[in-house]
């Protein structure tokens, strides 16, 4: 992520009887760091203090971006324990803000609303990017008195799960749902407000988008403010778990719940991260495992991810993306490939790629569930008509996501009527294992000795990937 060097107005301070109480406290902070810094320690933490009474905290940071060789991103952390998954984390901006403002009215997006606690608040600075000659950081600290916040209002939400809009006329029932799993705003380094995302991906018609911010869900209270309980898709809470080897999204967080981002390939914790999504019921699922984009690459373990990447488009073409995938499937390991279009701004498409999941309902757990499940087709664009694939073995078949009992040869059958002259490739132990061409009427079958499982990609006429679905998982009879 990038500074945009683009400073937000700061909020108006607290006031009592239309005047500011009080006077602001103003600190400057200089630290410099050096590229030995950034190796012992990726997060360096400045402390300040916050006294009691504090209505209104504003942070600001600069420093020389060198054309880009430095960058510095951005978080805040009030009194408390800075140790992994704490509850003290305010929020994180990366290098998206020059500038935050925190108080129990409003803040700054990415950043959590609230009282400011008494006591040695720290700012954290990523060193994601330092010159040989190192960086000098200036930190603006200014504090004012305020009144106390105001109680919290109770929920008046109908639906049980914040969050969540009716379903859909309709749409109530099993079938393929079309979804956006991986999207960013405000609240972290996107363009749209989590309102104007929404409303974008109800008219590219999509069932369903997971609003994926770096670091922080904060977009969720503001979505539930403004956002009109009306005929919308489904919303859901996720988090792009943004950490310096690799970035991974948790899809179905809590209200008011984050994953902790801060660990590094040889810090050997990443599965203290997924542990903590899975505590939560939520999903996690690596993002882009290949990518030029410095530190976007996944460099961690595998071990008890539930998803990935296979297309993304922003970073991954859908042949790389697949290579890890198949390696785990080989190895038998059960992980979904997925897509998304990682929607930042225009003029990116949304839904370069989407994913089509099939589901008992439009509903938080059944999309969760159907996604681990593995039922879940990639497509390349909302265009693209979802396919029909049925996997059959003597007297037995199976749809995506299923295991098929095999017993001689097995058949590979499919619809895809958008895609009339195109091309069926079967992939098999991550080997292509038989194609063939969709007919004029929009069906092909391959049929062949197969082992382990088989998925099919699909190509138009023009031999552009159009489709990928997940497997059927083969089992000897």
């Amino acid at each position: 992520m990038r500074r945009t060097g683009i400073a937000l107005a700061m909020l108006l301070l607290a006031v009592v009887d239309g005047r500011p109480e009080g006077r602001s406290d103003h600190r400057t902070i200089e630290r410099h760091y050096t590229p030995a810094d950034r190796a012992a320690a990726r997060y360096q933490y400045v402390p300040f203090d916050v006294p009691a009474g504090t209505g209104s905290l504003r942070i600001a940071y600069s420093y020389d971006g060198a054309d880009g060789n430095n960058v510095i991103d951005l978080g805040l952390f009030e009194p408390g324990s800075l140790e992994l998954g704490t509850r003290a984390f305010r929020g994180y901006s990366g290098g998206s803000k020059s500038e935050v403002v925190i108080s129990a009215a409003g803040t700054t997006p990415g950043y959590r609303a609230g009282a400011l606690p008494a006591g040695t608040w720290h700012v954290m600075l990523g060193l994601y990017k330092v010159t040989d000659t190192g960086v000098d950081v200036t930190l603006t600290v200014e504090t004012a008195p305020g009144p106390p916040p105001p109680a919290p209002a109770a929920s008046t939400s109908p639906r049980g799960i914040p969050g969540t809009p009716p379903l859909r006329s309709g749409q109530a029932g099993p079938q393929w749902y079309k979804g956006a799993l991986h999207t960013h705003t405000l609240h972290s380094d996107g363009a749209a407000t989590p309102g104007d995302l929404v409303r974008r991906v109800r008219d590219a018609g999509f069932d369903f988008v997971f609003i994926t911010d770096h670091n922080n869900t904060t977009h969720r209270a503001e979505l539930q403010a403004q956002l009109p309980a009306a005929d919308h898709p489904l919303w859901l809470v996720g988090e792009e778990v943004t950490t310096p080897g690799g970035h991974a999204s948790v899809w179905g967080l809590d209200p008011g719940e984050w994953v902790d981002f801060r660990v590094r390939p040889e810090d050997r914790r990443m599965r203290e991260l997924i542990d903590a999504a899975h505590r939560q019921g939520a999903l996690f699922s690596i993002n882009h495992p290949v990518s030029d984009c410095a530190g976007c690459s996944w460099e961690h373990d595998v071990d008890g991810i539930d998803a990935i990447e296979i297309w993304n488009g922003s970073h991954t073409s859908p042949e790389s993306g697949s290579l890890l995938w198949d390696r785990l499937l080989t190895a038998g390991t059960r992980v979904t490939g997925v897509g998304a279009s990682d929607w930042h701004r225009d003029p990116s498409r949304i839904d370069v790629a989407n994913v089509r999941v099939y589901a008992p309902s439009l509903a938080p757990g059944a999309i969760l569930d159907a996604i681990k499940a593995g039922r879940v087709i990639v497509a390349r664009d909302g265009a693209v008509h979802t396919p029909d694939v049925v996997v059959r073995s003597g007297s037995q078949s199976a749809r995506i996501g299923d295991t098929l009992a095999v017993s001689g040869p097995v058949r590979i059958e499919l619809t895809a009527t958008d895609l009339a002259g195109g091309e069926a490739v079967v992939i098999s132990r991550g080997e292509r294992a038989g194609h063939t061409r969709i007919g004029a009427d929009g069906r092909a079958a391959i049929e062949g000795q197969f082992a382990g499982y088989v998925r099919v990609e699909l190509f138009d006429a023009d031999g552009a990937v159009a489709a990928a679905t997940n497997p059927v998982f083969l089992s000897q009879r």
